[in-house]
């Protein structure tokens, strides 16, 4: 497997257009992008409301090693029409341990946009236990993989800087937490 340095995206510049009664349509990107955020704002201020919730630290900043070993989980469509480079969209860094913690293994994931990154046949199923998506993606964990797509028992939404200790984050109501358990990740940019 080729490894590929990879230095997280600055800050994008924002679009605007020039008028609020402008007849054009969004790129159905920038609404997925859009929907995901006020789906992950609505997501996070429920989790808020309930009588058990507890407040989380913030997390550990990270880096990423140069040396960090690549997963393309990219579609086949996707690594033909845009090989890895370090300006690829879509990465997500995953640690089997807390804190990012290297020494227990850690990858740069790349997905496709929006579809579901099946881990289940890979070293990283059921073992993240802290990740980071790049500046301006958002990913979201799923603990399932079922008929092609992401599911389960809910998700976990993951952005820039990162969780660093998934035993913070409550999974299936309070049945368990989000340690060790992701299948499946979906990310948008």
């Amino acid at each position: 497997m080729r490894l590929i340095q990879h230095q997280f995206h600055p800050q994008r510049p924002k679009t605007t257009t020039s008028s609020a009664s402008s007849n054009s349509t969004m790129a159905p990107r920038t609404l997925i992008y859009l929907l995901t955020l006020a789906v992950g704002s609505l997501s996070l201020t429920s989790a808020a409301a309930l009588p058990d919730a507890n407040p989380v630290a913030a997390p550990v900043p990270f880096s990423i090693p140069e040396n960090v070993e690549i997963l393309d989980l990219r579609t086949d469509e996707d690594k033909l029409s845009n090989p890895l480079s370090k300006r690829t969209n879509g990465a997500v860094y995953v640690c089997k341990g807390i804190k990012f913690d290297a020494s227990e293994g850690c990858k740069l994931i790349y997905t496709s946009f929006n579809a579901p990154t099946n881990l289940v046949n890979t070293d990283y199923n059921n073992v993240i236990s802290s990740a980071g998506a790049d500046e301006g993606t958002v990913c979201q964990f799923y603990d399932g993989f079922y008929n092609g797509d992401c599911g389960g028992q809910g998700s976990l939404y993951i952005n820039h800087p990162g969780k660093d200790d998934f035993r913070q984050y409550s999974w299936n109501n309070g049945a368990g937490t989000w340690n060790d358990i992701t299948s499946c990740i979906k990310c948008t940019w």
